[in-house]
């Protein structure tokens, strides 16, 4: 009787010892997360809630309904709204992985008390407002900006190029916008790249070209990956840039989401609208995670 009193009492402290950190540890955890519940959950849940409602002279009426999805789904100009804009996130996608490429390339092989300096330069445009940049770059593309002024000048065209105002202008402008992201995801996996490897294909007779393509840009995947899809679902929610620099020629979904709310008064559309937007982003990062693991798993 004494053995099993001894037992238990030695099991109580030790389940009240383990049980501290827990509770410790859910304590340290509870800001955090009340923010997270108030700050996301609560609002994509009441998001939700008007998405399933109708609409009438801009009042949200209480019935339930489909015909918001079911109307963004099946009209023909929306759905050329979403492929328009899934390209436009595609190709300056891809014009960042194309330029940013060399950029990390040059900073990875950089001596190391020269790599601050370069992350700083890659940075700089980072800590300019997004509207600025956009701007300055209507500045520069519009129909009296620089470049036009300088080409007419110097005789090289006799009218002003349509630079802004249409996709041109755009792909321009989010190109620089978001290539800092591409350069310093690149960069990290590069600077990764174990450079004895570098040093063998030189020595097997690889010459830089094959080299790059044999060495270098298998093992920077994770990193191109990741920053195509960061590049890309920042695109795909980007609203300054296509507003300012591709204008009321460029149909693209943020702004389609910004007319229904604050032009149109059809916030239950709008709210659809942003939450398919809001999936087809978690999608993507979905297809990041997969690609990730096989080209890791391909290494291995």
């Amino acid at each position: 009787m004494s053995s099993a009193t001894a037992s238990s009492s030695h099991a109580r402290p030790a389940a009240t010892a383990s049980s501290s950190p827990r509770l410790t540890r859910w304590l340290a955890l509870s800001p955090g997360l009340a923010l997270i519940v108030g700050l996301m959950v609560v609002p994509l849940s009441s998001m939700l809630l008007i998405s399933f409602r109708p609409e009438s002279f801009g009042q949200i009426l209480p019935e339930f309904t489909l015909a918001n999805y079911i109307g963004l789904l099946t009209d023909p100009s929306r759905l050329a709204l979403f492929g328009y804009t899934f390209g436009i996130a595609a190709l300056v996608t891809l014009l960042c992985a194309v330029l940013g490429l060399p950029v990390a390339a040059m900073i990875a092989r950089a001596p190391a008390r020269w790599r601050g300096l370069l992350y700083f330069v890659v940075a700089a445009p980072l800590l300019v407002n997004t509207v600025v940049r956009s701007y300055g770059w209507l500045l520069i593309l519009g129909r009296k900006g620089l470049l036009n002024t300088l080409l007419i000048e110097g005789g090289l065209i006799d009218s002003p190029l349509a630079l802004s105002g249409n996709m041109i202008g755009l792909v321009i402008g989010a190109t620089q916008v978001f290539l800092p992201f591409m350069i310093l995801s690149l960069a990290t996996s590069l600077l990764a790249i174990d450079r004895r490897l570098l040093e063998s294909a030189d020595v097997l007779g690889a010459g830089p070209v094959r080299a790059f393509m044999t060495v270098t840009l298998p093992l920077a995947v994770p990193g191109l990956i990741a920053g195509s899809v960061l590049v890309f679902s920042l695109m795909l929610g980007a609203f300054v840039t296509p507003l300012i620099l591709g204008g009321t020629a460029v149909k693209y979904l943020s702004v389609a989401v910004y007319t229904d709310a604050l032009v149109l008064f059809n916030l239950p559309r709008a709210t659809a609208l942003s939450l398919l937007l809001m999936v087809a982003v978690l999608f993507v990062y979905f297809v990041q995670k997969r690609l990730t693991r096989r080209a890791e798993e391909a290494l291995t």
